[in-house]
């Protein structure tokens, strides 16, 4: 990185004044709100379709507050290059770039609203918009040596004004110990060693709800390794794969030294930390925090282009 960076220092050091202004203007461009346009358009440009019929006879249609909007020949609709993406009917572009950054630091709520001069509440729409689309992108298919195992979170209702139970006072503990019924969330992550990860909150854990959760997502040739719940027993049966139940009561953590848990425990214990600093998320959106994580561990180095690329997976569908 170093190196790359002094090249690009003698590069720009042989330009003139001119060029180097419009590199600075190129460069700050990149990270603009327009910047988040161009991408959707040239999206829209490649898949060249009608997302309402999927018809190819599409037409630019002029342009409202900067924004392309095309029209289908065919059904005679019209729509803009943000359809069917987050950023439909979003306003100001030009914060959207700087809130994806805040997302990247996991800020929160009130934190990313003042980075971006916004309101708390419209803070927290932008979040759970973007985030429902990571959780709904978790179509990964698990290989190989799947390691499974749940995970338990504290069962809340952040942010209703509806409470089903009396409120628990703040700084006391009120969850009951173990598994107690209401109390505590399960969250089923499955982790292969490829490091391809599906998670998701459970609402049943018997063997048939972990079949219908799973029977896309994990292949055929696939070992799956657990601890010794019953449900995963009834679950590999189902899939027809290997099952290697480790039994940790007895003490056994590894067999034939390759089969274990210990990759998707080390996975909950990040989780788990990074969880923290949000002091509890409602339960509600347990599911989108659990894709903002799994962003995370999937990309090495996430910056603000892969996270805007991710918005825009939707486009042609």
């Amino acid at each position: 990185m170093n190196n790359s960076f002094e090249q690009l220092e003698q590069l720009t050091s042989q330009l003139d004044t001119e060029q180097k202004c419009l590199l600075i203007n190129v460069l700050k461009g990149q990270v603009a709100g327009k910047n988040c346009l161009d991408v959707l358009t040239m999206h829209q440009d490649s898949a060249a379709n009608c997302p309402h019929c999927h018809s190819l006879t599409i037409k630019r249609n002029g342009k409202v507050s900067g924004r392309q909007r095309y029209l289908c020949k065919s059904c005679n609709k019209s729509f803009m290059v943000t359809y069917n993406t987050p950023f439909y009917r979003l306003r100001n572009p030009e914060k959207w770039i700087g809130y994806l950054r805040c997302m990247l630091t996991s800020l929160t709520i009130r934190h990313s609203a003042r980075e971006c001069v916004m309101t708390k509440n419209t803070a927290f729409l932008w979040r759970h918009r973007f985030l429902h689309l990571l959780n709904i992108q978790s179509a990964t298919c698990l290989s190989g040596i799947v390691e499974m195992d749940e995970t338990l979170f504290r069962y809340s209702e952040k942010g209703s004004r509806h409470l089903t139970r009396k409120a628990h006072k703040r700084g006391k503990d009120k969850a009951g110990r173990g598994r107690a019924k209401g109390d505590w969330v399960a969250v089923l992550v499955a982790r292969d060693r490829q490091k391809q990860t599906f998670d998701k909150r459970l609402v049943s854990a018997s063997g048939e709800s972990l079949f219908h959760l799973l029977d896309a997502h994990i292949d055929k040739d696939s070992v799956i390794c657990s601890d010794g719940f019953r449900s995963y027993g009834v679950l590999t049966k189902k899939l027809g794969v290997t099952h290697k139940a480790i039994n940790l009561t007895k003490g056994i953590r590894v067999i034939e030294k390759v089969f274990h848990i210990q990759n998707v425990n080390s996975y909950h214990g990040r989780l788990h930390n990074w969880m923290k600093r949000f002091h509890g998320v409602a339960t509600r959106y347990l599911d989108n925090y659990l894709s903002w994580f799994r962003f995370f561990d999937s990309h090495e180095k996430p910056n603000e282009n892969s996270l805007l690329l991710a918005q825009t997976q939707l486009i042609g569908t």
